[in-house]
């Protein structure tokens, strides 16, 4: 990790540009802007550590960070991918308690580092600062849970089936496109499954004709189907 030599005003012109403060005071952002710095991330580096302090409230201006937990036998259960604009820290800062995950970059990436204590500072001074960290902080929370939902399904179909389905933009789009939010081994650990068990349940749906790939563009051509199968009581997985 690498702290790249910025003045303040360059600091100042990066948190303007993320979205994550989009409804802050400009004199709150100016008091974060003096101690925060910028940061370069290289591929496979550590950000934090299960166990260590984090001191700093971290937002990506660009790149990927993976957030897991490790497991025996060198697994991980990876619980978020954080890409531009997103966060990490603030229950750490808030609770004052140790990180409860690794963090390290899943490609190239550049971070704002913003000093705790200003933060706490910032949201103990702002009832509307602390609200809306309330309700990230929240919308997390209910993003773990849906997470915790699908790997409780039965099968690695459903789980797949389920993933999938959370990408429908409304209820009533039973076809749609998006793109894979992060690479295939990531987002099969975040499902509980091997990369290798992910790309089969992927071919196989694409052969029942439920889905389309293309790369790393998935298109659903019959969500109904997908949503049918969530909610059988059991269906049994491609074999390898």
């Amino acid at each position: 990790m690498k702290r790249l030599p910025l003045p303040a005003s360059r600091v100042l012109e990066a948190i303007n540009r993320l979205g994550y403060f989009q409804a802050w005071p400009e004199d709150v952002l100016y008091r974060l802007a003096g101690d925060a710095r910028l940061l370069a991330l290289p591929k496979n580096t550590w950000l934090a550590r299960k166990g260590e302090p984090l001191e700093k409230l971290y937002v990506v201006v660009s790149g990927l960070l993976r957030l897991y937990i490790p497991l025996p036998n060198n697994m991980e259960r990876v619980i978020a991918m954080i890409g531009q604009g997103e966060s990490l820290g603030e229950a750490c800062l808030i609770l004052k308690e140790a990180c409860p995950y690794h963090a390290i970059a899943s490609k190239d990436s550049h971070l704002l580092a913003i000093d705790g204590m200003v933060y706490r500072q910032e949201l103990n001074r702002n009832p509307d600062l602390t609200s809306l960290t309330l309700e990230l902080v929240s919308r997390r929370l209910m993003e773990t849970l849906r997470d915790a939902e699908i790997c409780a399904q039965r099968s690695s179909v459903q789980r797949v089936a389920c993933f999938l389905m959370l990408h429908q933009p409304t209820p009533e789009s039973q076809a749609f496109k998006f793109r894979l939010p992060a690479r295939k081994q990531d987002v099969a650990a975040k499902l509980g499954l091997t990369q290798e068990t992910f790309s089969r349940v992927l071919g196989f749906l694409d052969k029942q004709g439920l889905i389309q790939m293309e790369g790393g563009q998935i298109s659903v051509e019959d969500g109904h189907k997908l949503t049918q199968i969530t909610s059988m009581r059991e269906v049994k997985a491609p074999a390898p």
